[in-house]
């Protein structure tokens, strides 16, 4: 169990914080927060044996955990003082800053600034509530400022007279966007960034999407090709793997031979070179790598996600596909974020709709597999499900069985995300 212990002067956002609870609980997106009041001038959260302090629009200079800055008065600084300061201090979390046509939440990560903007800022304690609540239930500082964000302009939307229902944020129109180089508005803005702005990636074709094989070696994909995979991917860990250009060629020959979809894992220059299919790239690559070498060369991309923000991250940079993971624990790659689960995962579903087609990955397997698909995704992607079997062939048989949508997938979709299951 988790805990959530709000100071007396914020005693106000319990009317928003049991609802947003209350929620959490009804989709399982996390352990039970249990909620208290003391007399302290700080929020303390524990989760599990880590706790967190936050304090509001306080300039404690010895105070150790976040601090808040969600007041404005004007003159207001500019997004680009803030960022700074964000860059220069992690403890900073700038929420609602306001700018000539919206809000600029900030926040620091990895020793970068990193933000998301929208045109109406919604309402106050909702926001600072759903912060909260979000931190509690364990998402990362990312996904908790934006989840604040959409749920704050929904509470809005939806309390109008009033009266309204308090509900989690599903619709993509809620979320602010982050602020990356694609973003329209970025430079009337101020907002320095590191990536480069890039034109929509090519599509893959959807109708061979279902079953998405991830092996480390060139003889696999050369296996699973002659089972009839249409999609697959090369993952080779070791960047000094000599027979690494090699193995790059012989997948790009043979995903051209039998007409497969046939991606490349991080080696995006042998992928341009020897002209692959596509790259599969994490978010950590979106500042490193040559995208628009890599859109120019005309190869397909695929994001890692991790959770909300990266997943709309990876939207304002129109890949190919969006990797949403990791769903299941794992051991065949060190991950920098918890298991997903079913239930977020239906939501992250939810929120890019069809927009881009998505590939859930991470730990499943075949009994796991079936659960995963009802959530809607595109493809479902696999390891050691195929490349442990005592019988490939037959696994890969058992999985495209099972991956095929029924006649009627919106009426089931809409079960799924009325009630996400449980299981």
């Amino acid at each position: 169990m988790s805990s959530l212990c709000l100071p007396d002067h914020l005693t106000p956002l319990l009317m928003h914080v049991e609802p947003l609870l209350a929620n959490a609980d009804q989709y399982q997106l996390g352990n039970t927060v249990s909620v208290s009041v003391s007399e302290s001038g700080v929020v303390d959260i524990k989760i599990e044996e880590r706790q967190l302090s936050l304090i509001f629009n306080q300039a404690e200079a010895d105070f150790s955990g976040f601090k808040i800055l969600d007041q404005w008065y004007a003159p207001y600084p500019s997004v680009r003082e803030m960022q700074v300061k964000v860059e220069q201090d992690s403890r900073v979390i700038v929420c609602g800053l306001p700018t000539e046509k919206g809000c600029v939440d900030i926040w620091h990560h990895n020793g970068e600034a990193r933000a998301v903007y929208c045109h109406h800022a919604g309402a106050g304690e909702p926001q600072r509530a759903m912060l909260l609540c979000a931190l509690a239930l364990d998402y990362p500082l990312e996904d908790a400022v934006t989840l604040a964000r959409a749920h704050a302009r929904g509470y809005q939307s939806s309390h109008q007279d009033g009266h309204g229902e308090v509900s989690w944020p599903v619709s993509r129109e809620l979320f602010p966007r982050p602020l990356t180089a694609n973003h329209p508005e970025v430079d009337v803005l101020g907002w320095q960034s590191k990536e480069v702005a890039v034109e929509p990636f090519c599509a893959t074709d959807a109708q061979q999407l279902a079953l998405y094989p991830v092996v480390d070696t060139a003889e696999w994909v050369d296996r699973l090709l002659e089972l009839g995979v249409k999609t697959t991917q090369l993952r080779i860990k070791n960047s000094q793997d000599p027979q690494l250009e090699t193995q790059v060629q012989q997948i790009i020959a043979a995903g051209n031979q039998y007409q497969a979809q046939v991606f490349v894992n991080d080696y995006w220059q042998l992928a341009i070179k020897h002209q692959a299919y596509g790259v599969h790239l994490g978010q950590e690559d979106l500042e490193t790598a040559d995208l628009v070498a890599i859109q120019q060369a005309g190869l397909r991309i695929g994001l890692s996600t991790h959770g909300y923000y990266e997943i709309l991250r990876a939207v304002e940079f129109s890949p190919s596909y969006i990797a949403l993971g990791h769903i299941f624990p794992t051991t065949t790659k060190e991950m920098p974020s918890k298991p997903q689960g079913l239930n977020r995962l239906a939501l992250y579903q939810k929120l890019i709709g069809d927009t881009f087609p998505t590939v859930a990955i991470g730990g499943i397997d075949l009994p796991r597999a079936e659960k995963v698909w009802r959530t809607g995704v595109s493809s479902v992607a696999v390891v050691r499900a195929i490349t442990e079997a005592s019988d490939p062939a037959m696994a890969v048989d058992a999985f495209n069985q099972l991956l095929v949508r029924p006649e009627f997938p919106d009426a089931i979709n809409e079960k799924i995300t009325d009630r996400i299951d449980a299981d």
